[in-house]
């Protein structure tokens, strides 16, 4: 229901195919709010383009908690940008934004480069594909698909000290979804120091962090 008429026929007979090879769709327009069109994959590229499609679009999770209004949205920090739904989402419902996404996945940054492209915004964002953290260094990622994370066997990838890249920026909406790694910058007395309106957060369970929500909650609310 969410999408156009012509992108319902090409969903349906995808759906009945199996899901083997790739469809573009768009999304309806409504009210300040442009319809972006985003690639689907095939089943066997080992992705999850539909499920984050459903979490961003139908599901609606980056909704902030309190509506802002659309013109005083100038800047969006996306860390973990995977493969741009939640870039694509942004950029139409905020006409004035710009996003500064991070995404060291090799695979999902030059997807989310192709679904930015067949839109027309790659010159409102800007892509830097590495992972973020509160110091620089070198480390593996693991080949997951969403779920990827840091540690363990997979691509090696650049981590970098998020904190001085976005030192004395305001932001507006600063998303985190990092697969665990949001307890790093949690943790890092800079973190107060962002000048961060809103955030929106995905926090993780790890096995050296029993009740991450409880902590993850409490020190925002240590923040305020």
């Amino acid at each position: 229901r969410a999408l156009t008429s012509s992108s319902v026929m090409h969903y349906l007979a995808w759906r009945l195919r199996g899901r083997r090879d790739a469809i573009w769709v768009r999304l309806r327009s409504a009210p300040e709010f442009p319809g972006p069109e985003f690639q689907l994959r095939p089943r066997s590229a080992g992705n999850s383009d539909l499920g984050v499609a459903y979490e961003v679009f139908i599901h609606r999770y980056l909704d902030t908690p309190v509506r802002i209004p659309p013109e005083r949205v100038k800047l969006v920090v996306d860390l973990g940008a995977n493969v741009g739904m939640s870039c694509l989402y942004w950029l139409a419902a905020y006409w004035r934004a710009e996003v500064l996404a991070f995404e060291p996945h090799p695979k999902h940054a030059a997807q989310w480069r192709a679904n930015l492209e067949r839109n027309g915004l790659l010159p409102r964002a800007t892509l830097h594909p590495v992972a973020v953290g509160a110091r620089d260094r070198r480390t593996r990622l693991s080949d997951a698909g969403t779920t990827s994370q840091l540690g363990g066997t997979g691509y090696e990838v650049e981590v970098v000290d998020v904190f001085r890249l976005l030192a004395g920026r305001r932001i507006d909406i600063l998303k985190i979804d990092i697969e665990g790694s949001e307890y790093e910058l949690l943790e890092d007395p800079r973190f107060d120091e962002l000048d961060v309106r809103t955030v929106i957060m995905e926090w993780h369970e790890r096995e050296d962090r029993p009740g991450g929500r409880a902590w993850c909650s409490e020190r925002l609310k240590e923040l305020g």
